[in-house]
């Protein structure tokens, strides 16, 4: 006999039955009912980095170029730099060595534009002449160089009536011996596209590298917000104050976006009538340290007068005159074994008259907080204050 509370054949059965579709109704009516679409999170588009570069004196384009990773072609576009000069040919030459070419303005043979030389980028001129001058037509020049063969290095371009440079840099190295194959006899071309153009100082405007084509995204619907990015490569005898003065920054946010963690402070300077020297204290992340180089010179990373290492309680002296005042301008640095620079400079100027206020006894304290790091050669990231 089945028992009654699970007989099939009771009514309340039924009704488990009945619910069980329902529900399968109710669920197989939300597959069909479209649901709302609901929008992705927007992501906050990241800012974008804008390079500039300052051009100073003795750096070329194609330098400016290697620093960044892209080619001249890109800077001379991405910049307007029409005023180009062109290495057309050097061929051996025994009687002399010099140069010759022509000067265009936008494409026409131009007279009156002066050819300037020197033995270094952008450093005092050896002498300039005038294309079309002594007789020469159709914007023609020539620089006599040497009679019969020279070797050499030579930097050419054109200069307004200012002295200051409105074209390219061209370089020509000269050979010894005139043989076939070698340099005695350059012919250089210049195409002045801008007369109000100058090199020296001027912003340039560093063009990102593209994506390539498989890996482009498209552009967000709402355009990221550009961080002008200044790039700079520190060269010797450059100072941070002076950097910063260049781009309009401050050293602090000099030191902060580079992290330039290892200090140099002039703490005080006081009248010492007995001795000129310059004392102090190497730490390492706060604490006194023994062993490291500090390093004095008359010029900023100029030649090094003398060394002295950090001894106990990570004191330093250095005797600038044994006996009674000495004027003078000093620069302190700490360096590390090979030579090189890993610290801030101070610069001290001491006097040769003795009164309250003067300065002979200079106190310089340096602070290392990467023993790795080096100045010279580093590339800044410099963003604007506007």
């Amino acid at each position: 006999m089945i028992p009654e509370d699970i007989s099939p054949a009771r009514s309340t059965w039924r009704p488990h039955r009945n619910s069980i579709a329902t529900l399968l109704v109710f669920l197989l009516s939300l597959l069909v009912i479209p649901l709302p679409v609901v929008a992705a999170p927007s992501e906050r588009p990241a800012s974008l980095q804008e390079y500039f570069h300052v051009i100073r004196p003795g750096e070329s384009l194609v330098n400016i170029a290697a620093l960044y990773g892209i080619s001249v072609e890109e800077l001379r576009a991405t910049n307007g730099l029409s005023n180009q000069g062109r290495l057309v040919n050097c061929t051996p030459n025994a009687d002399s060595t010099q140069v010759k070419g022509t000067v265009r303005l936008n494409g026409h043979l131009a007279n009156g534009f002066r050819v300037a030389f020197s033995w270094h980028p952008d450093e005092t001129k050896v002498a300039w002449t005038e294309s079309g001058a002594g007789g020469q037509e159709g914007g023609q020049y020539s620089h006599i160089l040497g009679g019969g063969a020279r070797e050499g290095n030579w930097w050419f371009w054109i200069e307004n009536g200012a002295g200051t440079r409105i074209s390219e840099m061209v370089h020509v190295f000269t050979d010894k011996y005139p043989h076939e194959g070698k340099c005695q006899r350059a012919v250089i071309d210049f195409d002045i596209q801008n007369p109000e153009l100058t090199y020296v100082g001027r912003r340039l405007r560093i063009p990102a590298t593209p994506l390539p084509v498989a890996a482009a995204k498209p552009p967000p619907s709402k355009q990221p917000g550009t961080e002008v990015v200044y790039g700079h490569v520190v060269r010797s005898g450059e100072t941070l104050a002076r950097i910063a003065e260049t781009y309009g920054a401050s050293v602090q946010d000099l030191r902060a976006t580079n992290n330039l963690v290892n200090r140099a402070e002039l703490v005080r300077c006081y009248p010492n009538a007995g001795s000129t020297r310059a004392v102090g204290t190497v730490r390492l992340n706060g604490h006194p340290v023994n062993g490291y180089k500090v390093a004095f010179s008359w010029q900023p990373d100029g030649e090094v007068v003398a060394r002295k290492s950090s001894s106990e309680g990570g004191h330093f002296t250095h005797i600038l005159k044994a006996s009674g005042t000495r004027e003078g301008s000093w620069w302190f640095w700490v360096e590390n074994n090979d030579g090189h620079r890993i610290s801030e400079m101070a610069f001290v100027h001491t006097q040769d008259d003795f009164h309250p206020g003067s300065c002979q006894q200079a106190v310089i304290d340096f602070n290392i907080q990467n023993p790795g790091l080096t100045y010279i050669g580093r590339k800044l990231r410099i963003p604007s204050t506007g």
